[in-house]
């Protein structure tokens, strides 16, 4: 993945979810990554739940991989 200036947003479409929307907040602090994972409102952007936070990884692909699983463990909880 090619980022190059940080914070970067990435969204993740939710199936089944018409006006809600997964955002990932990337940022780089030094040689590591964080990420903040919210579920966003998909016009106005606004925090509907704060998921969690990642930090400290060292590679971007892995904090994007696991804020994505952070996203899918929460929705399964939740819909449980």
């Amino acid at each position: 993945m090619q980022v190059r200036e940080f914070p970067a947003e990435f969204f993740v479409e939710l199936k089944g979810e018409e006006f809600l929307v997964g955002r990932l907040s990337v940022n780089k602090m030094h040689k590591n990554f964080w990420v903040e994972v919210d579920i966003v409102q998909k016009e106005s952007k606004k925090i509907w739940a704060h998921v969690g936070d990642i930090h400290n990884v060292p590679d971007l692909d892995e904090a994007t991989y696991q804020s994505v699983q952070l996203l899918s463990d929460y929705l399964k909880k939740f819909k449980s």
